[in-house]
């Protein structure tokens, strides 16, 4: 079933090597011309730093404009566009979550995206950009309320009567671990020099340093509870793994590779296909006479790879935009000269410098990965499982809710900022 260990193809004693007289072939006629598709550019996208996992939103393509296309609708402001930073968009408990607790990430993903782009491409595309504002801000607040409700949890394990003396000694102990670990690490990743900067920096995203220290003490007291509910080494049996290995088949297929390298003559240089035919021609016969590929190339060749001597790293099939120089380099024994090929580019002469065939990893080979990913997904399931349990315990309300506020929260208020 599985192919053993994959090997390269070494290099083997070349064939009689092609001729590139020009007298013997004349060259095929030229190709059609080739239609141009339009490109569609996406504006701003993926990654999310710091979400949960595998809930990133996708970002879907939009048309730059053009004079003949019909106007958009008039775009429609999303519910966020009306929040401010003091405002109180959850409740966990006892607990308001402001949306100041959860913009400044939001904002921190979607600024340097929204820097790259014209302003006017913003301002046409101001309601997608809200609407993806959205998206990040549910998935920034689901994160939020899980990180009260571990932290309500914790509080619970303190005797009442031992509240006032332990609390004050353990957020101490946290703050300590900010100022020493999380500090140090939100300065370097803003590229600030002092606290005071990441401060004012924090507050054009309607956050502070304080709130931010409040958070992470928070979130290190819930998760101290979680570590205490969570077997962080569950038992993974061999069958398992052996089970999701099966399954997943098509993540541990190896395509074919190759490493190879290139002469080319463009059309676009030359009066006639002829002369670009007996151009290359000529550098085929260099290297048949003994000059190194690489030394041609970088003299002669006139594609862009030309700086590096014609040379291409690891190519796997099917990856090219030329498909007749794809099922070249796919199909030429290793150290052999290619023909002639012609593209749309021009004509090109490859050779094979080192090849691997497609294969699969073996189990042996995948089962530590293998073993590991299972591991991290039993965890994520006990956290989960136990999170859920914390909901059904301490309610939780969120403006986005469509039962509306939570009994006592008519309608959202303002929080200290």
């Amino acid at each position: 079933m599985a192919a053993g260990p994959v090997r390269a193809v070494p290099a083997e004693e070349p064939p009689p090597p092609p001729r590139f007289d020009t007298e013997l072939n004349q060259p095929p006629p030229a190709p059609p011309a080739a239609v141009v598709q339009p490109v569609v550019s996406r504006v701003f996208g993926p990654p999310y730093d710091r979400l949960p996992p595998n809930q990133a939103p996708s970002v879907a393509s939009l048309p730059p404009s053009s004079p003949w296309m019909r106007p958009p609708p008039p775009p429609q402001e999303p519910p966020i566009s009306v929040f401010k930073p003091g405002q109180i968009i959850a409740w966990v408990g006892d607990q308001p979550i402001q949306v100041g607790d959860v913009m400044p990430l939001v904002e921190q993903v979607m600024a340097p995206r929204l820097a790259e782009l014209d302003p006017q491409v913003v301002e046409q595309q101001k309601a997608a950009i809200e609407a993806q504002k959205e998206k990040l801000m549910r998935q920034a607040l689901e994160s939020a309320i899980q990180g009260k409700l571990l932290y309500l949890d914790f509080l619970r394990t303190i005797p009442a009567d031992k509240m006032k003396e332990a609390l004050p000694n353990i957020t101490k102990r946290a703050e300590e671990q900010f100022y020493e670990k999380q500090l140090p690490e939100a300065l370097k990743k803003a590229k600030l020099e002092t606290s005071m900067e990441l401060d004012a920096k924090l507050r054009e995203f309607g956050s502070s340093l304080e709130r931010q220290k409040q958070t992470f003490v928070e979130r290190a007291m819930g998760q101290s509870v979680l570590a205490q509910k969570i077997n962080f080494e569950p038992e993974i049996t061999h069958q398992a793994m052996l089970d999701y290995y099966r399954a997943h088949l098509k993540d541990y297929d190896l395509p074919a590779k190759a490493r190879w390298e290139k002469l080319t003559v463009r059309f676009d240089r030359f009066a006639s296909k002829q002369e670009a035919w007996a151009a290359l021609g000529e550098m085929g016969n260099e290297v048949l006479r003994g000059a190194p590929l690489h030394v041609v190339a970088q003299r002669r060749s006139q594609s862009i790879d030309a700086a590096d001597g014609g040379y291409h790293d690891w190519t796997t099939r099917g990856s090219l935009a030329s498909d007749t120089i794809d099922q070249a380099i796919f199909t030429l024994p290793p150290g052999r000269l290619s023909e002639r090929l012609e593209d749309s580019e021009g004509f090109h002469i490859v050779r094979v410098i080192e090849r691997t065939e497609a294969g699969r990893v073996p189990f042996e080979q995948a089962q530590v990965e293998i073993k590991e990913t299972l591991r991290e997904r039993r965890i994520q399931e006990q956290r989960d499982e136990y999170v859920n349990k914390l909901r059904q315990e301490i309610p939780v309300w969120t403006a986005f809710d469509d039962q509306g506020p939570a009994p006592g929260n008519d309608t959202l208020r303002a929080g200290n900022s």
